[in-house]
């Protein structure tokens, strides 16, 4: 259908078109002929609303995660770029993955593993700006681009969403929680690349420092992203 439906339409079109020049030039009928032209028009017009409207849903599918509606890996990227390319101006990155997330999916199975993906979803989307630009960059995996922002607006996300996060929960009834890095634009890299990769270095030494204070007995919260941004907001205003 995808196919017979617009070769048809450019078939009668292309008839109307014809049948009006007919009546135009043989027959000197002038009314067929305006109601042929006018008909063409009127399908021209129509075809090109379609073609407009079928491209932007094109664009919005190329830019979002089918599963979470949110930004992808591609918007992440462009917007990354842009923010960094023409009159740049501070900004800053904020990455996360959910914590124990690959045991839930293996154990509970896929389905409850992408629940919990919609649900962190959720919950990053109704606790960020508008102007911000939530992704999921693959797996369990999401970042936040906080346009015209610092460590102190990283701090304060960072600790909206850990409480947030705290008032749902995974299969196995226990509460969500999510390890966090941070990026800022320029003092942190002056690429995508660079700030990418600072952001998800902090994410992973968060994450083994809460390793190594479960395997050493320790509170397992002793680390948590909380206190993580209590640190980074008193070390940007030093």
């Amino acid at each position: 259908m995808s196919l017979r439906t617009p070769t048809l339409g450019v078939v009668c079109q292309s008839l109307t078109a014809l049948a009006g020049l007919l009546a135009a030039t043989v027959l000197h009928d002038w009314p067929s002929a305006t109601a042929c032209l006018a008909a063409c028009a009127a399908t021209a017009t129509m075809r090109a609303r379609d073609g407009e409207r079928l491209a932007r849903e094109w664009q919005r599918r190329s830019e979002h995660d089918p599963l979470t509606g949110v930004g992808n890996y591609r918007k992440l990227h462009e917007r990354l770029h842009a923010a960094t390319a023409v009159d740049p101006q501070r900004f800053a990155l904020l990455t996360l993955d959910v914590d124990r997330f690959k045991e839930i999916n293996e154990t509970h199975g896929h389905l409850e593993g992408d629940r919990l993906l919609q649900e962190v979803s959720r919950i990053l989307v109704e606790n960020v700006r508008g102007s911000d630009v939530v992704a999921r960059q693959g797996g369990d995996e999401f970042s936040v681009l906080l346009p015209e922002s610092d460590e102190e607006g990283a701090a304060m996300l960072a600790r909206r969403i850990e409480d947030a996060l705290a008032t749902i929960a995974a299969a196995d009834r226990a509460p969500v929680r999510a390890s966090i890095g941070v990026a800022v634009f320029p003092q942190d890299g002056a690429t995508p690349g660079d700030l990418l990769e600072k952001a998800d270095l902090d994410l992973r030494a968060m994450k083994e420092r809460r390793r190594a204070a479960l395997l050493g007995g320790g509170v397992p919260d002793v680390d948590t992203v909380a206190a993580w941004a209590t640190t980074t907001a008193s070390t940007s205003q030093a």
